[in-house]
């Protein structure tokens, strides 16, 4: 018999047994404002259970980083059963009126970090492209294109008060930077026959 799924089921019985007791008390003592915790713990051990070798290890760390992920979902939900009179309040916090939790808890997040990431992953793709379709068409020639967009953008992020399109344009400047030794690589890749050379017409 295989007890595997069995097993692992237990340990997910548990852990939703030991997370709902730390819901509560968490909300508590800390308010809802401690979700993030929750889910930066379920996130960090996600990755985790990507990374493990044993396939048993991975089941077990991902089961427990999603009742993690669960936990951060109800300690906001907590927070509204204590407002509506459900659950125990704590007399020494403050607690905020009922009509706040009207506006949506996305508000709250900062998508600052997660804009800039895929800005910096799309830029990548496009500096990447760059190198290969500017060897194409123009050799390793065109390196100075490469110099310009790169200052270029490093200027524009000097000056620019927000925060995310700075680092968006300094990000980029510095990937075409980079692509200036790239591009002259490239040449180097056409020659090896591992990607297209351009036919000329004599």
């Amino acid at each position: 018999m295989n007890y595997t799924g069995f097993l692992v089921g237990v340990l997910a019985f548990l852990c939703i047994g030991v997370c709902h007791p730390l819901v509560i008390k968490t909300e508590y003592y800390l308010g809802r404002r401690f979700w993030k915790a929750f889910f930066a713990a379920g996130l960090a051990l996600s990755v985790w259970s990507l990374l493990c070798d044993s396939d048993l290890i991975s089941v077990i760390v991902g089961n427990i980083g999603f009742c993690f992920f669960w936990s951060a979902v109800e300690v906001v939900k907590q927070h509204k059963r204590v407002l509506l009179g459900r659950a125990k309040r704590n007399p020494n916090r403050v607690y905020e009126s009922l009509a706040l939790l009207a506006v949506p808890a996305a508000c709250s997040l900062n998508y600052s970090g997660l804009i800039a990431g895929f800005a910096t992953f799309l830029m990548m793709a496009i500096g990447h492209l760059a190198c290969i379709w500017g060897e194409y068409w123009f050799t390793k020639r065109c390196w100075p294109a490469f110099l310009v967009v790169g200052l270029s953008g490093i200027a524009v992020s000097l000056f620019v008060d927000n925060l995310v399109l700075s680092v968006i344009a300094g990000v980029s400047g510095f990937i075409f930077l980079w692509g200036i030794g790239e591009v002259i690589e490239q040449e180097k890749r056409v020659a090896k026959g591992w990607f297209p050379k351009r036919k000329t017409e004599e």
